[in-house]
């Protein structure tokens, strides 16, 4: 009778090979009862005897990859955290690069990641990334998007409320008297999660029929020109509120505002001022900043474990599009 290999239990079990070589192995702090009992009982029924080397071996496929736009910018960095902590805990170990939102990066990476190994990957994904996924969905390997999916993608996508968040966060500002919308973007930031910010606050200043204006800033926006803007559009006569549509530019418009003589004075009845973070530095501004936090930690938990769900079920995930609620901090700088 032909001796059983452990990729042909693990088969048979319905998860992967790691799993198997985990349960042999006696670490199983992480699995469930109902894992262990299928195993034990596939081992029993095939009488399925593991070598030495299958105890001891370390599998290739206990490897995820992860690719994000900038691994430098908080929210990456925060996801990230999240992703490789997670991983960790179920004995996956993270190869992660930027592709800077450049195709050519991203192919590089999956190519150099499938060299290496990988069973499947997180990431942040391009535009074109639509042609890379068909090819590895051939390869049987899972993907997960965080927060940023191809065009006309069908695969599992985690992300948060954006929209909704931003739609009613800022139509309580205007309920709360603001008459005045001002909105900064940066004018580099991804066109998916910008579009949802974007489009969230202009639906809430058109429901409540207020006009708006939109101020679009680059890396090379000094404080100094953030500055000059505002006081062109700060009225005497009206409650201005200013809405930093991502992380940088909440900090960018922030530093400007602090240019005005007595800025502390503006706040929060002349001038209003919201928008997202990741780290929590709003809360220690003078003054502390209203802000919709970002879940970037819980966001790359999630995907992490839905990725390895999909990798050792050898299953699909139903739910396609795993949404996480964003947190408001009201604070000081808005009514």
């Amino acid at each position: 009778m032909k001796k059983l290999t452990i990729n042909e239990i693990a088969e048979m079990v319905g998860v992967s090979k790691t799993t198997i070589s985990f349960y042999l192995n006696g670490k199983t702090n992480k699995m469930s009862d109902e894992t262990q009992k299928k195993i034990q009982q596939v081992i029993e029924e095939t009488g399925y005897t593991p070598s030495a080397a299958t105890r001891t071996v370390k599998a290739s496929d206990d490897c995820i990859g992860v690719i994000l736009g900038d691994v430098s910018k908080p929210f990456a960095a925060k996801a990230l955290k999240g992703i490789e902590e997670e991983a960790h805990e179920a004995g996956y170990q993270v190869i992660v690069g930027s592709n800077e939102m450049s195709f050519a990066k991203e192919k590089e990476y999956v190519e150099h990641m499938l060299k290496m190994g990988v069973s499947g990957f997180i990431i942040q994904a391009t535009y074109r990334f639509g042609i890379l996924a068909m090819e590895l969905e051939k390869k049987n390997k899972k993907v997960v998007y965080l927060d940023i999916p191809p065009y006309d993608s069908q695969g599992v996508r985690i992300l948060g409320d954006n929209y909704q968040c931003v739609y009613d966060t800022i139509s309580q500002c205007i309920g709360r008297g603001y008459d005045q919308l001002l909105v900064v973007s940066d004018a580099n930031e991804s066109e998916y999660t910008g579009m949802d910010n974007l489009r969230g606050f202009k639906d809430a200043a058109n429901d409540a029929g207020i006009s708006f204006k939109t101020y679009f800033i680059e890396a090379e926006t000094t404080r100094e020109e953030i500055q000059e803007y505002l006081a062109q559009h700060i009225s005497e006569y009206k409650k201005t509120l200013v809405y930093a549509s991502d992380v940088e530019a909440l900090r960018k418009v922030y530093l400007g505002i602090k240019l005005f003589p007595d800025f502390l004075l503006l706040f929060p009845e002349r001038l209003g001022l919201i928008g997202f973070d990741v780290t929590g530095w709003t809360k220690m501004a003078v003054p502390e900043i209203t802000s919709i936090m970002i879940p970037a930690y819980q966001e790359g938990r999630i995907a992490s474990q839905k990725l390895i769900e999909m990798i050792e079920s050898k299953n699909s995930i139903s739910n396609k599009k795993i949404v996480i609620k964003n947190a408001v901090r009201w604070r000081d700088s808005t009514l």
